[in-house]
């Protein structure tokens, strides 16, 4: 299954030499929560993320598990969106590359371009 993960310059370049870290954080609840967060789009500052580097990762665990085991649900999301273990991610990972962004903004006007 392929997965976006946004981050900063410094952290793409950690996360390519020695694999991903679990970051924690509360995420508007009252408990702690520990993870990668990935999501099943390219995500930006329009959902209050912040990083210049788009990382794409092939994950090779099948999608039902993915959303039973680690789905991070919220009413009203166009995308889906998964806090999963760094452990997991490293495990199952087959591939993980920077995507040229730009590709993705031509793409989707091309889409739009199409449907008018």
């Amino acid at each position: 299954m392929i997965l976006y993960h946004r981050t900063n310059p410094e952290a793409a370049e950690a996360i390519l030499r020695e694999g991903f870290r679990d970051a924690t954080g509360q995420y508007l609840t009252d408990q702690h929560w520990s993870g990668v967060w990935l999501s099943d789009v390219p995500l930006d500052v329009n959902v209050n993320l912040q990083g210049d580097v788009l990382l794409k990762v092939n994950l090779g665990i099948p999608s039902h598990d993915l959303r039973e085991k680690y789905e991070w649900q919220e009413e009203g999301k166009s995308y889906r969106e998964f806090l999963i273990p760094a452990e997991v991610v490293n495990s199952y990972t087959k591939k993980v590359e920077l995507v040229d962004e730009s590709a993705i903004v031509l793409k989707e006007k091309r889409r739009r371009t199409a449907r008018a």
